[in-house]
């Protein structure tokens, strides 16, 4: 089976890149999730849950600028 996407390019430029790095950006998101999990289960070294937000924001803003 094979599948094919087709875009009108440059008008679908975004769309494109998105699709192109859409694996990267879902590795990026479990890894998020992992990391959440391990919190969650294992506890965590940091100081406040503002510090905890900003590093998942970080892996965010990551995850973000690979579809952008």
């Amino acid at each position: 089976m094979k599948a094919t996407i087709e875009f009108q390019l440059p008008e679908e430029h975004d769309e494109h890149v998105r699709a192109v790095h859409a694996h990267n950006a879902w590795v990026a998101l479990y890894d998020i999730d992992q990391h959440l999990r391990s919190v969650l289960k294992h506890g965590h070294d940091y100081k406040s849950v503002q510090e905890l937000a900003e590093h998942i924001r970080r892996e965010i803003n990551e995850a973000l600028s690979l579809v952008q």
